[in-house]
């Protein structure tokens, strides 16, 4: 068995009341709460947040309107300063829960703190403010991830700092009830696709078969979701498979991390047509799959019989796979234009070439 190492930088709890945690972890502290545009107040987050911080005697200051623009990790920097703050809070999707890592980061690292985005520069163990995370619309997993990702409209530039991990992890079913049926179901499939980056290429049976569990699970939710949108159980799930896409508890005996340049690709869309995150990973899963199956046909074909049923040719797997995902009411496909000089000029890693890159964006247009 190939070497590996199990972390737990960030203690995860799921919750379906979070209020005398939220208490004890507050209580005598200065807090910056970071959020974005404003569901918080309609899923509940920020009455528990608020409420318990006046029960914990707490110091509440709030960042709102947050993203994860370099711009707005600078404001929440900057109150940090102000007050004094010794603890951030950050509720929401990927971009406010990145922004707050990098808040409680930056806030100990100002004057550097784009290099380590910028040059993916490893922050892990130094200096930051006590961080917890509570992630409103589940997918991304940052909140028991490592990664934060960074962009900068003044200059272009974007980035992932590697490293920055939160104490504690809140996992609340409830706040994700008041998602569109079109949210709920990007919750499942984006979590389905980081499940399936870390698990394809595991070489290690305990945890590739943890991860083609938790894929099944997911899948599963997301269908009782379809007809029962109120279930918290199906809710759950989905949350702990987003945390734990992101863990080091998968892909324990990857031997080549081919899997992970989805992320790389990932960025071209919302550069060229400018989808979120959650729109373009799902949408060029299926592509990409494609597009590494020559070099990783086994892999790829085994992956594919157990986690999903399926076998058989390549780009019919692909197109039932367009079909799956398409079936839980989201679009697969992008509008628009992509040359190879295009996408050329985005600064992405990947092995794959600039023509076969181009060929799995142009199958993602209509």
């Amino acid at each position: 068995m190939k070497d590996f190492q199990l972390r737990n930088d960030t203690k995860l709890l799921l919750l379906n009341d979070p209020a005398p945690t939220l208490t004890s972890l507050m209580s005598g502290k200065k807090v910056l709460f970071v959020f974005g545009n404003g569901s918080v107040f309609e899923n509940g987050c920020y009455d528990d947040v608020f409420k318990s911080a006046k029960v914990a005697n707490a110091e509440f200051h709030e960042l709102a309107e947050a993203s994860r623009e370099l711009a707005d990790i600078e404001r929440g920097i900057a109150l940090c300063k102000e007050h004094g703050i010794n603890l951030v809070i950050g509720a929401g999707g990927a971009s406010i829960m990145d922004c707050a890592k990098l808040i409680a980061f930056g806030t100990s690292h100002e004057d550097d703190l784009w290099e380590y985005v910028k040059n993916r520069k490893g922050p892990h163990g130094e200096e930051k403010l006590p961080l917890v995370l509570m992630p409103t619309y589940p997918s991304s997993g940052s909140e028991y991830g490592l990664g934060a990702v960074s962009a900068d409209k003044r200059t272009g530039d974007f980035g992932t700092a590697y490293g920055i991990g939160a104490d504690v992890a809140i996992l609340v079913p409830k706040y994700a009830l008041t998602l569109s049926s079109e949210m709920t179901a990007y919750t499942g499939l984006v979590t389905l696709v980081q499940l399936s980056a870390a698990t394809l290429g595991d070489k290690n049976p305990v945890s590739y078969d943890i991860g083609i569990s938790v894929i099944k699970n997911v899948l599963r939710a997301i269908t009782t979701l379809q007809k029962e949108p109120n279930d918290l159980d199906a809710r759950g799930i989905i949350l702990y498979g987003a945390s734990i896409s992101t863990s080091s508890r998968l892909g324990l005996g990857k031997e080549a991390n081919y899997a992970y340049e989805i992320y790389e690709l990932e960025f071209i869309p919302e550069v060229l047509f400018g989808v979120p995150y959650r729109r373009s990973l799902t949408t060029i899963f299926p592509r990409f799959l494609t597009a590494m199956a020559p070099y990783h046909q086994e892999d790829i074909g085994q992956f594919l019989k157990d986690a999903f049923g399926l076998e058989g040719e390549m780009k019919d797997c692909e197109k039932r796979l367009v079909e799956l995902f398409s079936s839980f009411g989201v679009p697969m496909h992008f509008e628009g234009e992509a040359g190879s000089a295009q996408i050329a000029d985005i600064d992405i890693t990947t092995s794959l070439s600039i023509d076969e890159v181009t060929t799995v964006i142009n199958n993602c247009l209509k």
